[in-house]
């Protein structure tokens, strides 16, 4: 009987350490299944549940907000907000994870189907002669309220010749004409769907038009290509590799020092800023000639890197990373060297534009300093914009790893996946320049705001940055990672200076006198000119969590 009854106590006792365990692995409770949201951007929806502990939320969707993004034990609410319209012909589909421990719950987010333009073709190519061009597309709007713009300058070289036609249910044609291009080179130009709804309109697809030029030249001697250039060797420290190379220039145009000059005036660029003016001493510049077989870009033509511009209203560029590495490998031979290299790629084009893109791993996932600029000769040569641009770019988002602190009215709130992609980067030491909270106590750049040396520096906690203008604050009004028309701001000056001591003298942590010292000695200059001229907003960094191929 005794050892019956002891049985029986073993199993209760077995029964409640089973029930404790369970309760630890699974602490949500009336979880919301589902959610289903329409197209419209701002649309809300809740997700309730019961938590057992602390908790945290996040999403795989970019066109998903969520709030709160954590929280503690009891029933609680997430909101989740849409930040962008579907404007494909398909539903959306996401999942919102949430989180307690080790313990993990996936609720399903859906977003219906909004109105959409599907282009059957997102680009075409048109021959130097001109001539008549048909795009066909597919689309649920109502064809009262889709325009279709072309260019409106009066000499536009691209007209539309006919209203929308219906093909089938679904399914239109537009009629186009261009003209002929024997005496220049390459153009290109945005056939825009807009939809117009009580005045107001909405971009809902773009075709990109390329026609070739006559004028574009041809590489026949390929013997210069991968020829490595010292143009700079470091006095201090222990070298910053910066690797400078050009797209879309041709044999004669590396012959005759059209090369040279370029990447010697984008090098003295590169130095024109503060901090990195007087920091000059630790770095290496390098240049490799890369000879394109063409001098221009787009389709039909092939350039070293492979680099196209979006154009339009879009500044972003393209390129092929691995053979810019390739490049690079060219210069540096060594892994390390690479790592902490900053490779800067010169377009042989005057058009306003340009990328950086970094996040880079090594063979072992960890994050690496190597970053790629792309960047024209913006309007010309001796040009402030070129000016500008390049250090916005390599500087800024290149070296610094900075955020952009503009933002673009129509897109809204930050989705909470950009906002989480940030955050890792900010836990890796990168983008000191936003936050995502109000509080001047607790943002990125607090001990420039109690600092009193830094009251004349009109600081504080601005809304609007990395594009959005909802829900991420920057330091400053403005900025040269803003609207470029002013020097890198304190905070940001800050994120370059650490990152030289860093790279050039192995300082891990630098004293934060130290750079106060440094910075109070080593101010940007002020220059006002710079302020009446109107700035184009450059494309946000792109983050590619790639590993390093050479």
């Amino acid at each position: 009987m005794k050892d019956c009854l002891f049985n029986l106590y073993l199993i209760f006792l077995l029964l409640c350490v089973s029930c404790q365990k369970e309760g630890k692995i699974v602490p949500f409770e009336n979880v919301t299944q589902s959610v289903t949201l329409p197209s419209v951007e701002g649309k809300e929806a809740p997700i309730s549940f019961t938590c057992s502990g602390a908790w945290n939320v996040t999403t795989d969707a970019t066109w998903l907000s969520l709030f709160p993004l954590s929280g503690g034990a009891g029933v609680r609410t997430v909101t989740v907000k849409v930040v962008s319209e579907n404007n494909s012909n398909r539903p959306r589909e996401a999942k919102v994870k949430l989180t307690s421990g080790d313990a993990v719950y996936e609720v399903s987010v859906s977003q219906e189907v909004g109105d959409y333009v599907l282009p059957e073709q997102g680009e075409y190519l048109a021959k130097v002669e001109g001539g008549n061009l048909t795009i066909r597309f597919e689309s649920n709007v109502d064809v009262k309220n889709l325009r279709i713009y072309t260019p409106s300058e009066p000499e536009s070289w691209l007209r539309k010749e006919t209203s929308t036609r219906a093909v089938s249910v679904g399914k239109h044609e537009v009629s186009l004409r261009i003209a002929p291009n024997k005496g220049g080179m390459s153009r290109s130009a945005y056939l825009l769907f807009m939809r117009e709804s009580s005045g107001v309109q909405k971009e809902l697809a773009a075709v990109k038009i390329f026609q070739l030029g006559g004028q574009v030249l041809e590489s026949v001697d390929f013997s210069a290509d991968g020829k490595v250039d010292t143009l700079q060797k470091h006095t201090e420290g222990k070298g910053i590799p910066v690797v400078l190379m050009g797209d879309g220039f041709v044999d004669r145009e590396i012959a005759n020092g059209i090369y040279r000059r370029v990447m010697e005036t984008a090098m003295e660029n590169l130095f024109s800023e503060e901090p990195i003016r007087s920091l000059r001493a630790y770095f290496d510049v390098f240049m490799v000639q890369a000879v394109s077989e063409n001098n221009d870009f787009g389709l039909g033509y092939q350039t070293a890197f492979s680099c196209r511009l979006a154009g339009g209203k879009a500044a972003t560029i393209t390129g092929d990373d691995s053979s810019v590495q390739v490049y690079v490998s060219k210069a540096l031979s060594k892994k390390a060297e690479k790592k902490n290299s900053l490779a800067v790629v010169v377009l042989n084009t005057s058009a306003y534009a340009g990328t950086t893109y970094f996040g880079y791993q090594d063979e072992k996932g960890r994050f690496v300093e190597f970053a790629i600029a792309y960047c024209p000769v913006v309007e010309d040569l001796k040009s402030e914009s070129f000016r500008r641009v390049l250090v916005h770019e390599a500087v800024g988002h290149g070296l610094g790893k900075l955020e952009d602190e503009y933002s673009y009215p129509e897109k809204g709130s930050i989705s909470t996946l950009e906002m989480q992609k940030i955050k890792v980067m900010q836990a890796n030491g990168w983008s000191q320049n936003v936050d995502f909270t109000a509080e001047a106590d607790s943002v990125c750049w607090a001990s420039f705001l109690k600092d009193s040396r830094y009251r004349n520096d009109a600081l504080g906690v601005y809304e609007g940055g990395c594009t959005y203008p909802k829900g991420v604050y920057r330091p400053s009004d403005d900025s040269m990672m803003n609207s470029t028309a002013c020097g890198f701001n304190a905070p940001s000056r800050k994120a370059l200076y650490d990152k030289v001591m860093r790279l050039g003298k192995g300082v891990e942590q630098v004293a934060w006198e130290d750079f106060v010292t440094f910075d109070r000695s080593h101010l940007p200059e002020n220059k006002p000119t710079r302020s009446v001229q109107v700035v184009e907003r450059l494309a946000c960094p792109v983050w590619t969590g790639y590993k390093l191929w050479h």
